[in-house]
């Protein structure tokens, strides 16, 4: 998982959290962040998966990740030049996507999903994105679906249509959220873009599959909606205090005036959302200036009770890339050389300790599962 700025240079994003909310009836729960309490304690690591790689590609400590019942899919985030496939055990199964010009590759990608046994990727292609369909058990491209829409996150649907949010800038698209049928027609149109053309696009994934549904944020914005059907139900919006931004900051033009306003008065955003049947996370960065924090809110579902960890790259290493909900545990991508210098002070148990011992400093990633549990 990569946190970073992408306003022109880019913009720090976040995640999603829920405490201290008050209910709307036509906007669900409305999320003041700064009422959640911040734990002291970090969460337990008792399991711990070291992958095996076949080259010293995913050394960066900035990596996508993926988890399926097929395993973990990797790649780097800058110039990625792969995406590996792990088993469940760490066990490095090969390369299931090369990029490249050769047949079967792909010239670039800016995200990737699992569905079913099936591998997919978006490729930008300037006025429209490709769809790339890759079989997980051959680790082959089956098909390429040219779309007329283009794309930085998207969202494969059960009926073969996607889901396509492309962001703000007008001069993508008229309107923000597209679908896309199983021939790569425009079927769909929602949430007009009404943003001034300088306003470059914010590439970020918005689709997350909550607990039996599917979950839509844009960035930078509170709103989090539910997507029903062909129409949007929002189903949380966050309170971001003084990080809020004002309406008029939308009417600057210039995008390097924007992102310097931006930066001046400060901003947060979800960034990711995790949740299934008894937790609901969110992982929130909060920047101003030369200031930032990133922030990993724990809701348990059931008793409706809220928490918060204070997390960086530079104190936490082990806890900076959470990347999916299993059961109850989080389970973070950690890049080994930190982790290395952290050993004696990581929250985890004996048994990941002792195989922690065994990384050194060109090990690769390691999976960390932190459990959630008290």
């Amino acid at each position: 998982m990569k946190i970073i700025h992408y306003l022109f240079l880019g913009l720090l994003i976040g995640v999603f959290a829920c405490n201290s909310s008050e209910k709307n009836s036509n906007q669900g729960e409305t999320i003041q962040l700064d009422k959640i309490p911040i734990q002291e304690n970090k969460l337990l690591i008792e399991k711990a998966i070291l992958l095996g790689s076949d080259s010293l590609e995913l050394l960066g400590s900035e990596l996508r990740a993926v988890f399926s019942n097929h395993g973990f899919f990797v790649s780097n985030y800058n110039g990625p030049k792969a995406i590996h496939h792990f088993s469940l055990e760490g066990e490095h199964l090969g390369r299931i996507v090369e990029v490249g010009e050769a047949p079967g590759q792909v010239l670039r990608f800016e995200e990737f999903r699992v569905k079913g046994d099936t591998l997919l990727l978006n490729t930008g292609k300037g006025d429209h994105t490709d769809l790339n369909f890759f079989s997980i058990p051959d680790h082959s491209l089956v098909k390429t679906l040219e779309t007329e829409a283009s794309a930085f996150s998207f969202y494969p649907n059960e009926d073969g249509s996607f889901w396509f949010y492309s962001g703000m800038n007008k001069a993508v698209g008229d309107y923000r959220l597209q679908k896309i049928n199983a021939e790569g027609k425009v079927i769909t149109k929602l949430l007009f873009n009404d943003f001034n053309e300088s306003l470059l696009p914010l590439a970020a994934q918005s689709f997350f599959e909550g607990n039996d549904r599917l979950l839509l944020r844009e960035p930078l914005f509170p709103e989090i909606y539910e997507v029903v059907g062909d129409t949007l139900k929002q189903v949380k919006s966050f309170d971001f205090g003084s990080y809020s931004i004002p309406d008029e900051t939308w009417e600057i033009e210039d995008p390097f005036e924007l992102f310097e306003q931006l930066n001046k008065n400060g901003f947060t955003d979800s960034y990711s959302i995790f949740e299934n049947e008894d937790y609901f996370l969110g992982y929130v960065a909060f920047q101003k200036e030369k200031e930032n924090r990133n922030e990993l809110v724990v809701v348990n579902r059931k008793t409706g009770k809220s928490k918060k960890f204070q997390l960086n790259m530079n104190d936490f290493p082990e806890y900076y890339s959470p990347f999916a909900l299993d059961g109850n545990h989080v389970l973070f991508i950690a890049y080994a050389p930190a982790l290395i210098k952290r050993l004696d002070q990581l929250n985890v148990t004996e048994e990941v300790r002792e195989q922690l011992k065994v990384l050194e400093e060109d090990s690769n990633p390691v999976i960390l599962y932190g459990r959630l549990e008290e």
